[in-house]
C-alpha cells in the first residue's frame, strides 16, 4: 500500500496527524481504510488492487465517472501513485445488513445512472457481445448436474443466450455483487470498478439483487423499479433480469472454486464468497419473473415451476 504520509500530503494534512489504519482483507492488494484525525477527522478507503490492470482499470474509470458527475460512488478525494483515496461510504454492505429502507430502490437508480453514461471506459470495448458471451455447451456437468438434467436444459440455456445477447449491453461495473454497494436509508454507493467495461448491464442488477439476500418477490419488484429508469414495462424488465440472474449466477458459480483459491488466506473475502455462493444457489432458483425460458431451465435442473 502507498504510504500514510503520501495520503496525508495529497490531502493537505500534516504528516504527523493521527491516523489508524484497519485493513478491508487480507490478501495482497485489499482495501484499506485510515481513519483520520486532527481537527477535522476523515474515514477513506485507499484501493490499490495487486494485479496491475485492476488497479489501472479502477483508476481510469474512477477519474472518468468523477469528471461524468456521477454521483453514486464514494467520492474520489485524491490519487497517489495510482491508487485512489475514496471517501468512506457512511453505510453498509448487504453482507452485512439487511437493506434498510430505500437502499435497495437508490441501487436500482445508481445502476440505472451508470448504465446511460455516455462512457467508453474501462475493459472490451472492442468486443462484440457474442464474444463475451460465447456460443459453446455450458459446463453443467461441472455444477454437479446429471446428464437428464444436462439434456433437458441445453435447448432452453441456448434460447437464454440468444435473449442475453439482445439485450442491453453497455457500460457496466460487472462486478456488482453486493459487497461492492454500500447502502444507507434512501442512498447507494458503488464502488471498485476494477473489471468495469463493456458488458451486460443486466448483470449487473442481477448480481445485486441475487447477492443481497432478498427474495423473489423483492427481486421481481426492483428489477421493476431498474426498468422504470430504462424505459421498459415492469413485467418485460422483471423477466429480462430474471433470466439474466439464472445466468449470471450460473457463471459465478462455475467460477467460485477459482475465487476461492485466489482469496486463501483470507477469511473475510473467503467468507463473503460462501455467504454470495449461498444465496446465489437459493435465489436462482425461486422465479423472480415469468419468462417461460427461465421456467424452462428451473423445469429442468430442479423441477421447479
Amino acid at each position: 500500500m502507498v504510504s500514510v504520509e503520501a495520503v496525508l500530503a495529497a490531502l493537505g494534512r500534516p504528516l504527523d496527524t493521527p491516523c489508524d489504519a484497519e485493513p478491508l482483507g487480507e490478501a495482497p492488494g485489499s482495501p484499506v481504510q485510515l481513519f483520520i484525525g486532527g481537527a477535522e477527522t476523515l474515514e477513506v478507503v485507499v484501493r490499490e488492487a495487486a494485479n496491475p490492470e485492476a488497479r489501472e482499470n479502477h483508476l481510469a474509470v474512477s477519474e472518468r465517472l468523477r469528471d461524468a458527475g456521477f454521483a453514486w460512488m464514494p467520492e474520489l478525494l485524491a490519487i497517489v501513485d495510482g491508487a485512489t483515496v475514496e471517501r468512506a461510504a457512511p453505510g453498509a454492505t448487504a453482507l452485512q445488513l439487511v437493506p434498510p429502507p430505500g437502499a435497495a430502490e437508490a441501487a436500482m437508480a445508481a445502476f440505472a445512472a451508470l448504465h446511460t453514461l455516455p462512457l467508453r471506459e474501462g475493459l472490451d470495448w472492442g468486443k462484440e457481445p457474442a464474444d463475451l458471451l460465447p456460443e459453446g455447451e455450458f459446463p453443467l456437468h461441472r455444477l454437479g448436474f446429471a446428464a437428464s438434467e444436462r439434456d433437458g436444459a441445453r435447448g432452453p440455456l441456448q434460447e437464454a443466450r440468444e435473449r442475453l445477447l439482445a439485450s442491453l449491453f453497455g457500460f457496466a461495473h460487472r462486478n456488482a455483487t453486493a459487497a461492492n454497494v454500500a447502502l444507507a436509508p434512501g442512498k447507494a454507493w458503488i464502488s471498485d470498478f476494477s473489471t468495469a467495461g463493456y458488458g451486460p448491464q443486466l448483470w449487473d442488477v442481477a448480481a445485486f439483487l441475487l447477492t443481497s439476500g432478498l427474495e423473489a418477490p423483492a427481486r421481481r419488484a426492483l428489477a421493476a423499479a431498474y426498468g422504470a429508469h430504462r424505459g421498459m414495462a415492469a413485467a418485460e424488465a422483471a423477466d429480462a433480469v430474471d433470466l439474466a440472474g439464472l445466468f449470471w449466477g450460473m457463471h459465478w458459480q462455475l467460477d467460485l472454486p477459482r475465487r476461492l483459491i485466489t482469496s486463501l488466506g483470507d477469511d473475510a473475502t473467503t467468507g463473503a464468497l460462501r455467504l454470495c455462493a449461498a444465496r446465489i444457489e437459493k435465489g436462482i432458483r425461486q422465479p423472480a419473473g415469468d419468462s417461460p425460458i427461465a421456467r424452462a431451465i428451473r423445469r429442468a435442473l430442479w423441477g421447479v415451476e
